[in-house]
């Protein structure tokens, strides 16, 4: 089950336990980013917006890369060919392709470089999300979401009931809108 525990004197302590507390990047969830949405803005379509983000995303080591990627694989997207790409350290990732220049950055780099338009940004949301420009035009906001492992909420449930546990708690690093969302998918409230 993956379960590693360093001090055998803990199992025998485990009865006596009343209070539990989880990390929740890679033990709740599975610590891998699945696109969740796409939110295009007036002239896009969705299915555009994934095939050509995709394409410049398969030769990116971002950890939420992998997610866009498999996304498209899953719609059956192809990849379209990428003429030029260029990901400098925190400023996102820039491609060329099918004559349009594709940028994939953040909510904060659009502010910088492009103040006109952070007013047609949909609001933020719990998780994680990228933006999309299209020759300088905002395209698209892609949303993420951290995937809940398949037995957490069971494993989580039967804790109260089964070993009496009295209080259930998550800690993680992230921030606080995407931890409450976890806990509360989890039945969490601490």
């Amino acid at each position: 089950k993956g379960i590693i525990i360093r001090d055998p004197v803990v199992l025998e302590r485990l009865p006596t336990c009343r209070t539990a507390i989880f990390d929740k990047t890679g033990t709740l969830t599975y610590g891998q980013a699945e696109l969740t949405e796409i939110s295009t803005l007036q002239g896009f379509e969705e299915e555009g917006i994934l095939q050509d983000v995709a394409s410049i995303e398969r030769f990116s080591k971002h950890p939420l890369a992998t997610a866009v990627v498999k996304a498209a694989q899953k719609s059956h997207l192809a990849f379209l060919d990428v003429e030029k790409i260029n990901e400098a350290p925190g400023q996102g990732l820039v491609g060329h392709l099918e004559g349009k220049i594709v940028q994939i950055t953040s909510r904060q780099k659009l502010a910088q470089k492009h103040p006109d338009q952070v007013a047609m940004l949909p609001s933020q949301r719990p998780g994680m999300e990228c933006i999309v420009l299209i020759n300088d035009q905002l395209a698209a906001v892609l949303y993420f979401r951290d995937t809940l492992r398949l037995e957490g909420q069971s494993f989580i449930a039967h804790l109260a009931p089964i070993h009496s546990f009295k209080k259930i708690m998550v800690v993680s690093g992230d921030r606080p809108s995407e931890v409450n969302h976890i806990a509360k998918e989890l039945g969490i409230t601490e």
